[in-house]
Parts: C-alpha cells; structure tokens; sequence
C-alpha cells in the first residue's frame, strides 16, 4: 500500500515513526515553506534525510500537484487545507489524524477551547475523511487526562506523543485489510475552527479569578498573554508554579 503522507504542522515525529517501521511512503505533501509559516520544517527535513521527496503546494493546484504520483492512501496529519472529493476518490483510503476526541472539538482552533471550557480528558483520532470537515467514521482513538496545569502547548505536546504509535497501528491494519470504523454521534459534536486574535486573550477582571483561571491558561503566555487594562495601559498575566516538577515544562 503506497503512502501520501499530507503535513502542515510540527508532526516529524509520526511520518518518521512510519518510515522506521518500513510504512511506504511515496511522497510527503506540504505547503509551501516560509518564514512566516515554517511549523512542518522538520516534516520536510525528516523527509528528506529518509529520501522521500517532498512535494510543496498551494490550495490552488493541490490537484495539479499530486498528478503523477501513485498512492493507495492518504494520510493527513495537521494538513492545513481541506481535500476535495477528487482527492479523496484518488485513494484507496483517506484517513486523517485529529488532536481531540471527536466527535467533540472538530475544527482547526479547538486546543484552547478544551482548557477554556474545564475539560479533564482530550486524546487523538484517527478517522476516515470525508468532504464534511472531521465528521468521518472513527477508526481509533486514544486519550489522555487533563492536569488544571495543562496548556496549550503542553496539549499539543501530549496529542504529538500519542499519535505516531495510534496512526502506524491504523496504517498497519489497513495493509492487512482489517479496520473496524465507526460513525461519529452527531448530537455529541462541536466545532472550534475561530482563529484567536489577541483581541481573544483579553479577560474581564470583574469576574472572579476562580473563573477566569482556565481562559488564562488557555492563552499563550509569550505570542499572546491574557491581560487587562489598567489607566489605559494593558497588563498581562503569566502564570507559574513556585514547586513545579522538573518535568512539567510546557505546564504552567
């Protein structure tokens, strides 16, 4: 079964967990690099050093681009734009890798949305694509607890361990034949695709600090603190633990 493997996010670690475990990959599909967006650098440059070539596109000839190049399956692990019924109907298999447990939190933007809202589990699934946007069956999932220290980047960085183990055991049942999907429950799903400004991070200090805790931590405390203003002038908030474990990093 012959690979596409479609990027536009910090995810090296899955395609290179597929290529040690001799996974065929044909091509590796991302946007075009730039300064401005270099977050699937290392998708390109493990790409490369396993001599898969690497094919930058655009949402314009993202059709054109993939002529002439033989897959069975696509794989769409943090692929920024959305693949057309074309696409899908040139594979064998289009699955896609998504960082929440769906049905719930479908979209490009719910990371923060999970802290904002007091959740105490998030995970990954891996589901069939379709032209509705993470709305295919369920072929697996995985999930993890929440710590009231989570954050963002420390989601991301849960969501980033589990998945090349869950996405190679799908792959690998697919070029055994096997999969055992599911549809999605529809009237247990939601939708988080609003793209947060800095405008988002701003918090009410009216409220009590109890509530506004997890929408704090919910913003990115270097890009985009939460803040207020006082006398006209905006003051941020950073938090931090004064007894945090080593080994807590990416936490608050």
């Amino acid at each position: 079964m012959k690979v596409l493997f479609m990027s536009g996010g910090a995810r090296e670690k899955a395609l290179e967990y597929l290529l040690e475990k001799k996974v065929p990959v044909e091509a590796v599909v991302t946007p075009h690099l730039t300064t401005q967006n270099d977050r699937f650098k290392g998708v390109i440059w493990t790409a490369v050093s396993y001599g898969i070539p690497v094919v930058p596109v655009t949402k314009q000839n993202l059709v054109q681009s993939l002529q002439g190049i033989s897959y069975d399956a696509i794989i769409s692990c943090g692929f920024p734009y959305i693949l057309d019924e074309k696409i899908l109907a040139s594979a064998r298999y289009a699955i896609n890798v998504h960082p929440t447990l769906l049905p719930a939190y479908r979209g490009y933007r719910s990371g923060p949305y999970i802290l904002i809202n007091g959740e105490r589990q998030s995970g990954v699934t891996v589901h069939f694509l379709t032209a509705g946007m993470d709305q295919g069956a369920i072929i697996a999932q995985k999930a993890f607890d929440i710590s009231p220290f989570d954050t963002t980047k420390s989601l991301f960085r849960k969501c980033r361990e589990i998945e090349p183990a869950l996405l190679y055991s799908v792959v690998e049942g697919l070029m055994a034949g096997r999969c055992d999907a599911h549809p999605q429950k529809e009237e247990q799903a939601s939708v988080y695709s609003h793209v947060r400004t800095p405008e988002d991070s701003r918090i009410d200090w009216n409220r009590p600090l109890k509530d506004l805790y997890n929408e704090i931590r919910a913003c990115d405390p270097e890009d985009y603190p939460a803040y207020f203003f006082v006398d006209g002038q905006q003051v941020c908030i950073k938090l931090w633990r004064s007894e945090k474990p080593k080994d807590d990093g990416d936490m608050i």
